[in-house]
């Protein structure tokens, strides 16, 4: 066990010695543009020496190799550390557009040669910039869009990049896009500025939006413009004052807006889908398990059904499964990990609690799951596993049934029967004792089923209440999660789709048709006051909004808005019903 430990220790230190002993190429200038200066660096976190050079193919060496070293010292709990670092630097620039392709250069540590890896550059040919210069040439956004033709249930990628040779101090989006026909999922972005060449001109660039929309509708659909506020600094005319030259502030920073352009998407139909098609597209998988075969009556088991692949999975509902009639089958318990919207390989985990109540052997089927493939073109059908259960009697049950037998004893639990029976007249008095006593107790009984009336409204109204509370809480349930871990953007998601799904549910309406129009439609169907359906579709168009406006106290407006969501919930129940 010792020697063991002593190799593990070895291996780490050899891990972490090797690992620093890297010698990296970086460039600033990737793509670059004809003609263009190119800093190309070569960096080993160690002292090292006999440095050899690359083979930059047809690249023009302007400067280079060009050593320098970079030292550090710290000083940690009376311990001291050193880093050093070696850097080679070479300034370079393509005489013509290509790629260029450079060999691995070498270094020398400690008696030992490490090598870089190869290289390619691409370089471009460029255009006047002088010829550029209106405002929508230096600032624009470009919208990128992975397919234009697609099928209901399709998932798509937008992408939305700013494109800027201006001088930008801030940003902020002033309108998000509707995307009536679409469900719409954000992904995170870094909002970082990267060098990008388009047209032969060189921009700073930066993702300002990332969406999944999956389509629920047919026909052309329109993705409307998104417009951007930017903070543009120019420099101030010169005023022939030249103490105001000298001591003013020669720049100032104006608003700008700029939108991008719509973009029109054609959808087509899933013409002859089969009848237990529920709308999952995409390239799927489907497995089932039980955590047990044999078990006693009474007692609970669980059923999981889990689909897995890529596509709009999140979006797949409740499955309808045939479970034996003698199984109490409890609502499942929904879990889903979902990666980039549904593009990368994603699960979704059906959990149902199930108790046979009575002994025998019983099958759970195999479930058909079908799905359209998307590569494929077609539908396509996968089975989960079957499963058979075997019930044994309940313990409990055994033991509380007790078989009982009955003896009749004679002159003891039949009592005689009289034979000569004799009835009396009943006076004229007695008729009218009866007519006082009634009409005398009538005002109690009265007063009686008016108070039992009473209570019941009043209970009715508490159920009500109480009821209408519990499907809030249920609903806002994943939101109050987000909370408690701090999680602003992923808790307007959660409260986005808690409407989205409660709509879909309260009022029967498939996902294929959600949109703001449909609630419109739905509440003045129903009759539900206009003051509540514009603080629905107001908390809604909030959650839209709020992962791109910045905030200062997050954990305050998270808490405003879930209180406002559970009231409208609370609200739309109790009118409803």
């Amino acid at each position: 066990m010792g020697k063991l430990k002593k190799l593990l220790i070895l291996f780490l230190i050899f891990a972490k010695y090797s690992s620093s002993q890297e010698l990296k190429v970086s460039v600033d200038k990737n793509p670059a543009i004809v003609g263009e200066q190119i800093l190309i660096q070569y960096t080993i976190n160690q002292k090292g020496d006999n440095f050899k050079s690359p083979n930059f193919n047809g690249l023009r060496i302007l400067s280079g190799p060009n050593p320098s070293t970079q030292s550090s010292y710290s000083f940690v709990n009376g311990k001291s550390e050193s880093k050093i670092s070696t850097t080679y630097s070479f300034y370079a620039q393509a005489t013509k557009a290509g790629k260029y392709k450079f060999s691995a250069a070498a270094i020398t540590v400690d008696n030992k040669e490490i090598n870089s890896n190869e290289y390619e550059l691409t370089v471009v040919k460029g255009k006047n910039p002088t010829s550029q210069n209106s405002n929508d040439k230096n600032l624009f956004i470009k919208v990128e869009v992975s397919k234009k033709n697609i099928v209901v249930g399709e998932q798509i990628l937008v992408t939305y990049k700013l494109y800027t040779r201006l001088d930008l101090q801030n940003t902020e989006l002033s309108k998000i896009p509707d995307l009536n026909g679409f469900w719409s999922k954000d992904l995170e972005t870094s909002s970082r500025f990267k060098r990008d060449v388009l047209d032969g001109i060189p921009y700073n660039t930066a993702v300002i939006k990332k969406s999944v929309l999956t389509a629920q509708k047919k026909g052309k659909l329109t993705i409307d413009p998104l417009e951007l506020k930017c903070g543009v600094r120019t420099q101030n005319q010169r005023s022939n004052d030249p103490f105001a030259n000298f001591f003013g502030n020669n720049f100032q920073v104006r608003e700008q807006l700029v939108s991008s352009k719509k973009i029109d998407i054609n959808v087509s139909g899933l013409a002859n889908s089969p009848t237990n098609f529920n709308g999952a597209v995409g390239s799927m998988n489907i497995s089932s398990e039980v955590d047990m075969n044999e078990i006693n009556a009474n007692e609970a088991l669980t059923y999981k059904l889990t689909i897995t692949g890529t596509g709009n999975i999140d979006l797949i509902e409740t499955p309808t499964i045939t479970f034996p009639v003698d199984f109490e089958v409890y609502e499942p318990n929904i879990s889903e990990k979902i990666f980039e919207g549904g593009r990368k390989r994603s699960i979704k985990t059906f959990e149902y609690l199930i108790i046979p109540r009575f002994e025998g052997i019983y099958d759970i089927p195999a479930y058909e799951f079908v799905y359209f493939d998307t590569k494929k073109n077609k539908f396509e059908k996968k089975y989960s596993l079957s499963h058979k259960i075997k019930v044994e009697k309940s313990l409990q049950n055994e033991q509380n049934q007790v078989i009982q037998k009955t003896t009749v004893k004679s002159k003891e639990d039949i009592n005689y029967i009289f034979l000569n029976t004799k009835f009396k007249k009943i006076d004229n008095s007695e008729i009218k004792n009866y007519i006082f006593y009634l009409l005398f107790a009538l005002p109690i009984f009265l007063l009686i089923l008016i108070k039992i009336f009473l209570r019941k409204i009043k209970t009715k109204v508490f159920d009500k209440n109480k009821n209408a509370n519990k499907i809030a809480l249920k609903r806002l349930s994943r939101a109050q999660v987000c909370i408690n871990e701090n999680n602003y953007d992923k808790f307007f998601e959660e409260i986005e789709k808690a409407f989205w799904g409660y709509f879909s549910d309260k009022f029967k309406v498939p996902v294929s048709d959600l949109s703001k129009e449909n609630i419109d439609i739905y509440f003045s169907k129903y009759e539900i006051e206009d003051i509540i359906k514009d603080k629905f579709i107001s908390i809604i168009d909030t959650c839209e909004l709020a992962r791109y406006t910045p905030v200062i106290d997050k954990s305050q407006r998270m808490d405003d808005i879930l209180k406002q969501s559970k009231e409208t919930i609370i609200k739309l129940e109790i009118e409803s019903k």
